[in-house]
């Protein structure tokens, strides 16, 4: 069974004068519980990096699952 789990990400973006196309779109985007982020000139490498994040996340949570309590 999957479990549920929530990433928070804060992205900003610079609009031109005419930000009719979000291809154009840049920015940063970071990551925040780990506070990694990088520069984005598309938002397909703004997607990216979400992706690659929220993957570390997720493998960084099943090893921590995997431990024993810490409390008998």
């Amino acid at each position: 069974m999957s479990q549920r789990r929530t990433e928070a990400f804060l992205l900003r973006l610079v609009l031109e004068d005419e930000p009719r196309d979000p291809e154009q779109w840049h920015g940063r985007v970071q990551h925040v519980a780990s506070g990694d982020e990088q520069m984005f000139r598309t938002l397909q490498e703004a997607l990216t990096f979400i992706r690659y994040r929220c993957e570390q996340s997720k493998e960084r949570n099943i090893a921590l699952d995997d431990l024993p309590p810490p409390f008998p």
